[in-house]
């Protein structure tokens, strides 16, 4: 557990060096590469409920963000439960910091 949450603090501080907005594939890839316990069954789900948010269109970052916020609700109760709140947190930072840095 503490190497999961060293792995997450690294991986967000290099995040933090990253000069351009995150991809569709940088969110993929980061997603899926997020070690999880495993008792944490939804992963897979949850990382296409947000490409499939930040696949689409949108007239604002604020709009975007609400898409993000939406996957967001539907897993808030699942999450705590199957320990994947590490996950269901980052994963949700990357899809605001994809909608910040594409839409204005």
């Amino acid at each position: 557990m503490n190497r999961t949450i060293l792995t997450l603090c690294i991986l967000g501080l290099l995040s933090g060096c990253s000069a351009h907005a995150p991809t569709m594939q940088d969110i993929s890839s980061y997603c899926r590469s997020l070690s999880t316990e495993s008792s944490c069954d939804v992963q897979g789900e949850l990382c296409k409920r947000y490409l499939v948010v930040i696949s689409k269109e949108y007239s604002s970052a604020a709009e975007c963000r609400a898409g993000c916020e939406d996957v967001q609700k539907q897993y808030d109760n699942q999450m705590g439960l199957q320990n994947c709140l590490p996950i269901f947190e980052t994963v949700g930072d990357k899809c605001n910091e994809y909608c910040d840095g594409n839409y204005e």
